[in-house]
């Protein structure tokens, strides 16, 4: 009979040791969990810009890279205006413009040349970083008076 006690302490003692592991387990996770918060929240102060290549190409040949031509796919007057006013500011960018091929056609095409203390590619990337940018601060100031409440509500007539 003593063996069947020991076997059930043993039991008893396995499935104890079982949901440590579970709570430490767990402990782990969350703490995963907080490092990846306060790294989205690291992440959130310094935005890395990452296009895809699926998303932007360069037109044509690289032999200058002061003047080049990018491709941005699904892009639209929208952002095509934006880039252009706001790469139109850099000092060091002597001629920015964009176009669209075709209204059928889902693409945008931006030129840029620059001086020779920078290239078209690194005028891209400052303009992309200065649009982003502007429009954090514009999203942030509009949420900040839209939870003022300081605006009159309108009701509906059907």
């Amino acid at each position: 009979m003593a063996p069947a006690i020991k076997q059930e302490e043993d039991a008893s003692a396995t499935v104890a040791q079982q949901e440590q592991m579970d709570i430490d387990e767990t402990s782990e996770v969350e703490e995963q969990e907080e490092d990846e918060e306060n790294s989205d929240e690291e992440m959130e102060e310094e935005p890395d810009l990452v296009v895809s290549a699926d998303k932007v190409e360069i037109v044509g040949t690289h032999a200058d890279p002061t003047a080049m031509t990018f491709c941005f796919k699904e892009e639209d007057h929208t952002l095509g205006n934006s880039l252009r006013h706001i790469i139109n500011k850099n000092r060091e960018v002597d001629f920015c413009g964009y176009s669209i091929p075709h209204p059928s056609e889902a693409k945008m095409n931006v030129r840029i040349q620059t001086s020779d203390k920078t290239t078209a590619v690194d005028a891209l990337k400052t303009g992309l970083s200065d649009l982003l940018a502007l429009v954090s601060h514009v999203r942030d100031t509009y949420a900040e008076d839209l939870a003022k409440k300081e605006y009159v509500e309108f009701e509906e007539i059907a």
